[in-house]
């Protein structure tokens, strides 16, 4: 089951994301060492937790690395299944935190099983796509493959958490139309989409908190020590880096925490702040080389599922790293989607370094010599 030949790493991939990972480290002690110590906590805590993961993520991403990719098509129903499973359990027994229903306890660990979907979504889809390939694309297939989505979308949404399930969207829109469907029939859909979003909003069934998000972005306007503070201080943050930057450990908005949120959703204030024009330069064009091999794989996979995993993880990044950079720079509304392998968070680093693992397998997988 486990080939260790499949060790022919796509070494431009994993030096950029390590090279992300360091950075992040870096940020997040930056970001937390003073509010850690003001509150009588060691300033390396957060630190050491996010080295943790990215140690347990790691070894997680090996083992991925180097399992048979032929033979994961016929698991993904299985993890499918689980990823719903534990979006469920979330609703039932996840705590409460800033009146959200996300996290589950694990000892002394939490999970956010929307993440972990995310994996689990495109793998489904892939596989049905990749099962139908050959046949002519026609508007039942996407259809059939969208409810791959909607599932975990509607449990997501529940929690409430509006951006993971538009991810999900964008992904399956990207999966299909690698797969061959009609830009007339995923229009039609997108159609739909808004058409959906417009009744949600005038029937109230979107959060209040979530309005504001999106009318602050709209209204710039909107009072600063409320919904559009995140965006002023951040822009603040960002402005105030220049070049080079305040300097490590020494930006005033980092430092005093001014940014919300600055370890997770703002992680990007940080870098721009401390490490200035040409800090946020160097992250965006590591992100390039992820994306841009990301690409170089699902264009040579050796099989139409292997090209759709592919596919769908591109998608995946993309759309985290503009939603995320673009928020920080008031380029799009303020949502809850962390920066890939910089942001806090264990379950959000895990589901990225699984499909890194995913990448490499699929790119080992092209290099196998088979006798099938």
């Amino acid at each position: 089951m486990f080939s260790w030949r499949a060790l022919r790493f796509d070494w431009h991939l994993l030096v950029a994301v390590l090279l992300l990972t360091a950075i992040g480290l870096l940020m997040i002690y930056s970001a937390t060492k003073t509010q850690l110590t003001m509150a009588g906590q060691e300033p390396t805590r957060k630190l050491v937790l996010q080295a943790t993961w990215v140690a347990l993520s790691l070894i997680i991403a090996l083992l991925v690395a180097t399992f048979d990719f032929s033979r994961l098509q016929s698991l993904t129903w299985p993890i499918y299944i689980s990823t719903l499973f534990l979006l469920g359990l979330v609703l039932v027994t996840g705590g409460l935190v800033r009146e959200t229903q996300r996290w589950i306890s694990l000892g002394p660990i939490t999970i956010q099983p929307a993440e972990l979907a995310k994996v689990g979504v495109i793998l489904a889809m892939a596989s049905f796509f990749a099962a139908h390939q050959g046949e002519r694309a026609e508007f039942d297939q996407p259809a059939r493959a969208l409810g791959y989505a909607l599932v975990p979308a509607a449990l997501i949404l529940a929690q409430p958490d509006l951006g993971t399930p538009i991810l999900l969207l964008f992904v399956w829109g990207i999966v299909s139309y690698v797969y061959g469907a009609r830009l007339q029939h995923l229009a039609a859909f997108i159609f739909a989409f808004v058409m959906v979003f417009t009744a949600a909003w005038g029937f109230g069934l979107i959060k209040p908190h979530q309005k504001q998000r999106l009318t602050t972005y709209i209204d710039r306007s909107a009072d600063s020590s409320k919904e559009g503070y995140h965006l002023r201080q951040s822009l603040i943050a960002i402005g105030s880096g220049h070049v080079t930057g305040q300097g490590l450990f020494r930006g005033p908005q980092t430092q005093l925490s001014f940014v919300p949120d600055q370890e997770t959703d703002f992680i990007f204030t940080a870098v721009g702040e401390e490490l200035g024009f040409v800090g946020s330069v160097t992250v965006i064009l590591l992100f390039g080389v992820v994306l841009w091999r990301g690409l170089t794989i699902c264009a040579q996979a050796r099989t139409p599922f292997g090209q759709l995993v592919a596919a769908g993880i591109v998608a995946m990044i993309f759309l985290h790293v503009m939603a995320n950079i673009g928020m920080t720079l008031g380029m799009t509304p303020v949502k809850g989607l962390p920066l890939p392998f910089v942001s806090y968070g264990g379950s959000s680093l895990l589901t990225n370094y699984v499909a890194l693992g995913l990448l490499q397998s699929i790119w080992a997988d092209r290099q196998t010599i088979r006798f099938d």
